[in-house]
Parts: C-alpha cells; structure tokens; sequence
C-alpha cells in the first residue's frame, strides 16, 4: 500500500505493525516495573500512523505516560528525535507530580491561569508543559529576566550579557533585542530536539567545591550543598567557589542578610573562606589570593 506522509511525500508501507509483538513486548516492560514509554520509528516524522498505534496500545496495556516522537518534534532525523522522545518520556511524568502537589497547596486554582517557562523563554500553560521543553527552563528564565531589566530597548540599545551563576553551573547568555535560538542541542551526550534560547553553560557554580587533584587546582564537580555549603557559610563547609569570590572581595557581606550560621542568623564568614583557602594554598605552596 503506499500513503501520503504529512511533508507531501509518498510512503509505501513493507509491513504493518504486529500489533500481537508489540504488545507482548509492552506487558513483558510493564510487569518489569515500567510506568513511562517513548515511541520512535524511523519515517514517523511524516507517516505518524504506526507510531500512533504503538502508542495507543501502550496506553492500553497501561503506560502512564506515552512520549511519540512525531508528537514531540516531527524532524527527519531519527537518533536526536528517538533521544528527545526518551527525554520527555522520563521527566514528564515527575513534572506532572510536582505540578500536581504545587496545585494541591492552594485551595482551588481550577480557574486561575497558571503557566509554566520553557526552554524556548516561552510561558506555556500547565496542560502544555512538556519534559522535553523544561531541560533548560531554568536558565532562560534567568535569560528573560537579564533582557527585561537589563536591556535598554529605549535609547542605547546596547547588548547585554547574561551571566547567571547557580550551586553547581553557570549560565551565560546574550541578547540585542531578541532572543538567539538553537532548535537541537547536546545535553549530557543526549541529543534534544527542542527550540531553546542559546546559553552556555559551564560546569561550576558558586557551590563548586575547590580541591588540588594530580598537580593542578580542579573545581568540581563536587558540590558543597546547601548543608553545609561553602565554609563562608559558617558551618564547617568546605573549600568552594563562593569562598574564593568572597576572599577576592567579589561577594560582600554586608550585602546579604543574616541568614547563615547554625542558627542562620549571622552573616556571611570571609575569615572561614580564608582558613579553609589557606590549608589548599599551603598544600598548592601559593598565596591564598593567588
């Protein structure tokens, strides 16, 4: 039989699905434990029909969450829309919780518009927030807030960057009056299809933790935590990066509250940050500012 894909093209359908396999292969996954399943064929991205009855036959045999590639990002390219699929069939289910509690904490927002950020820098509203369009929803929103308080749109005009420092990463963007976007990315060696507002990330954050390791001062990717954070958090941390900002005069405490300290009612230690960059200067055999 041939068929007309959605992107014009004519498809000849070799073999249907073995519906009997397929299933078989579905119940054999769900007695294992699995709840969630991604569904990716090869020429989904323009005939979505075999996918589409994949699809409902895991919903039938019981799948909480069923993730289709030609659902998601309907691209010619298999391997990254496969992986983007994988994506989205792992992380929506544990958004759908969290949604799920945040909504139990008001008494009733049944009529209340609540939207969610998307990598893309978009609001989307709670039925529409998707795993696969969340990886870095975090970061653009940082994106979104440096280019409305920032930006002068007005009279200079002038690019600003983005530099959006977190525990473990930094994010750094830019913007000129629009927001840059790449439509597939690498993340952890995983391809994602998504449109995504351009950031660079790298690997350390304020709680990095700092160490001497083969000869050469390492940063990462350890992290001190929130308990017991960086020693400048007054309780008895270890050596990070938020220590070295502090010792260099870049993070003053007289510009944070008192909110540290077993109590967390003291104010940010930069003599900690000292003593404990002392002990790895000492063993590097340099200064502690160096």
């Amino acid at each position: 039989a041939v068929a007309t894909g959605v992107t014009g093209e004519s498809v000849e359908i070799i073999h249907t699905v073995d519906e009997a396999a397929v299933r078989e292969a579905l119940v054999n996954a769900y007695k294992r434990g699995a709840q969630s399943v991604a569904v990716c064929l090869l020429h989904s991205y323009t005939y979505a029909e075999h996918e589409q009855l994949v699809g409902s036959i895991a919903k039938s045999v019981g799948f909480a969450h069923v993730s289709l590639s030609s659902d998601l990002m309907p691209r010619v390219r298999a391997v990254p829309r496969g992986h983007t699929a994988c994506v989205d069939a792992y992380l929506t289910p544990p958004i759908r919780t969290y949604i799920q509690n945040f909504a139990k904490g008001f008494d009733d927002i049944t009529n209340t518009q609540v939207q969610f950020m998307q990598s893309d820098g978009g609001l989307t509203p709670v039925d529409g927030f998707h795993g696969f369009r969340a990886v870095l929803s975090g970061p653009a929103g940082g994106a979104v807030g440096i280019a409305r308080c920032c930006y002068d749109r007005l009279e200079t005009k002038m690019p600003v960057i983005g530099f959006d420092m977190g525990g473990t990463s930094t994010d750094v963007s830019r913007y000129d009056g629009d927001f840059e976007h790449v439509f597939e990315t690498e993340i952890a060696g995983v391809s994602i299809q998504a449109p995504q507002i351009d950031i660079s990330t790298v690997a350390a954050g304020g709680g990095s933790r700092l160490f001497y390791r083969s000869g050469l001062l390492v940063v990462g990717p350890e992290s001190a935590g929130a308990h017991p954070g960086p020693a400048c958090y007054r309780k008895g941390g270890p050596p990070a990066v938020t220590d070295a900002n502090a010792v260099l005069g870049r993070i003053l405490p007289a510009h944070f509250p008192k909110i540290f300290g077993p109590q967390c009612d003291e104010a940010l230690d930069v003599e900690a940050s000292r003593a404990t960059l002392r002990n790895l200067a000492d063993t590097v055999g340099i200064s502690v500012e160096e």
